[in-house]
């Protein structure tokens, strides 16, 4: 015949779409590898779901000690508002969400 078919190698992908799919694989695992440099433990953790749970557990926590602080700051200060907080955190629509689920 004359058309004879190219097999790429292992890893070669031959085109485009194939390619463009690779590069957003790649793209994704360098931002998870960032976000596993910026959570504390999270190296230690392998698999995409289960560093993505670690991360949210850690942002979570990090949203608690936030509360926590402004309220014990607004108790110290009470005159320095802090109402606009939940709309900067997004706390009250976080809590709605998770009433809704």
């Amino acid at each position: 015949p004359a058309y004879v078919h190219v097999r790429a190698r292992r890893g070669q992908a031959t085109d485009s779409h194939s390619l463009a799919e690779r590069a957003r694989r790649e793209k994704i695992n360098a931002r998870m590898e960032l976000l596993k440099e910026l959570v504390p433990g999270c190296s230690k953790v392998s698999g995409t779901a289960l560093v993505l749970e670690e991360i949210i557990n850690h942002v979570q926590s990090l949203q608690r000690q936030v509360e926590y602080l402004s309220m014990r700051l607004a108790a110290v200060n009470p005159r320095v508002d802090f109402g606009g907080l939940d709309n900067l955190l997004g706390t009250e629509d976080r809590s709605n969400r998770q009433q809704a689920s």
